[in-house]
């Protein structure tokens, strides 16, 4: 055999090579992307309370994490959810806002959110319960209720979104997780629904 037609047959086998490797790693990709399915799904399902098809069923620990500050003599800095928040400047008089899946003007479901924690900074606990109806036949939020030390309420921000909001006299050091119920007609909302956002501002557009 020449020398180019052993150049040849080693350019032949090295692309051979390349399409196996190719091959495998589209099905490696498939695999990690069900593997991934799989596991949200049993994390889903891991910390649910009743029925999750019927209303009552709650889901724990949709969204958590420890806010350190956001800002002044405390810096900036979280965990889990709220890692890598905004540096606002200051770390008191500070809004934590939830971005939920619902909007006024897709949604027809009730809500019922409960956010649980130990405010170090503010030095209460957080106990703070939200809910009411995302009404798309009137795109509007309509029979709202909260209660709690930390202001809570929902609003609608200017894109239709539902938002969660609290208020922390002092941020430092606050942890915190969200659980939820499945109300009236409304879902049972899942691991990673819910987007947070910190500001100064009481309302803000996600």
């Amino acid at each position: 055999m020449s020398l180019e037609q052993q150049i040849g047959a080693l350019v032949k086998a090295s692309e051979n090579l390349t399409g196996a490797v190719n091959g495998k790693i589209g099905t490696i990709d498939k695999r990690m992307d069900s593997a991934e399915a799989q596991f949200d799904e049993w994390r889903n399902k891991k910390d649910v309370l009743g029925d999750e098809s019927i209303a009552g069923a709650m889901r724990m620990s949709i969204f958590q994490g420890t806010i350190i500050g956001t800002g002044g003599s405390v810096g900036v800095g979280g965990l889990g959810g709220f890692i890598n928040p905004d540096n606002l400047g200051v770390s008191g008089n500070v809004y934590l806002h939830f971005k939920t899946p619902l909007n006024i003007n897709n949604n027809n479901e009730m809500f019922w959110f409960n956010i649980r924690g130990y405010s170090y900074g503010t030095a209460k606990v957080i106990d703070e319960t939200i809910v009411g109806y995302c009404y798309a036949n009137n795109n509007e939020l309509r029979n709202q209720s909260a209660f709690g030390n930390f202001t809570p309420t929902s609003y609608v921000d200017s894109n239709g979104n539902v938002i969660l909001r609290i208020k922390f006299p002092s941020v430092y050091y606050s942890t915190c997780r969200v659980d939820t119920m499945r109300v009236g007609n409304g879902r049972l909302f899942n691991v990673n629904d819910l987007k947070a956002k910190f500001s100064l501002s009481e309302t803000v557009v996600f």
